[in-house]
Parts: structure tokens; C-alpha cells; sequence
């Protein structure tokens, strides 16, 4: 398996986890937006629980980790 199907593979996972627990969110999400921009801010209230949680955050955090192995792959493939 090279870099480039770990990269597709963490980036499916990540994606997936997101969604599983975005459909989960029980809660409120706020943006407010400024012209100083150090003025502007994004507020997020809410929990995903049960089996939105079980899944969602297990698949996010395997995705991010593989994300992280290609990354340094990537790298060594490129010094190499």
C-alpha cells in the first residue's frame, strides 16, 4: 500500500466521522462575524451521544492518525 491510498483512506475516515457525528449533534452552533476580524467568533453547544458518539469518534480519531502517517510518509518519499 503506498502513501497516496493511506491519504485517500484518512481522508474517507475523517470525512465519515465528521458526518456520523454531525448527524448525531443535539445542539446549537453560532458564528458571528466582524470587520476587525479579532472581533469574529464560532460557538459550538451540543453533545452527539449514543451510537453517533460510538462511531463518530473512534472513526475521526483513527482517520486524523492515518492523516498524520501519510503526512510523514509523504515527507520521507520526498527527501528519498
Amino acid at each position: 500500500m503506498n502513501a497516496k491510498w493511506v491519504t485517500i483512506v484518512a481522508d474517507c475516515l475523517v470525512l465519515i466521522g465528521l458526518i456520523v457525528l454531525g448527524s448525531g449533534w443535539k445542539g446549537s452552533a453560532n458564528l458571528t462575524g466582524a470587520f476587525p476580524f479579532h472581533s469574529s467568533s464560532v460557538s459550538f453547544n451540543g453533545s452527539a451521544t449514543g451510537v453517533y458518539a460510538l462511531l463518530g469518534v473512534p472513526t475521526l480519531v483513527i482517520g486524523l492518525v492515518l492523516m498524520l502517517v501519510s503526512l510523514v510518509w509523504n515527507a520521507v518519499d520526498a527527501m528519498g
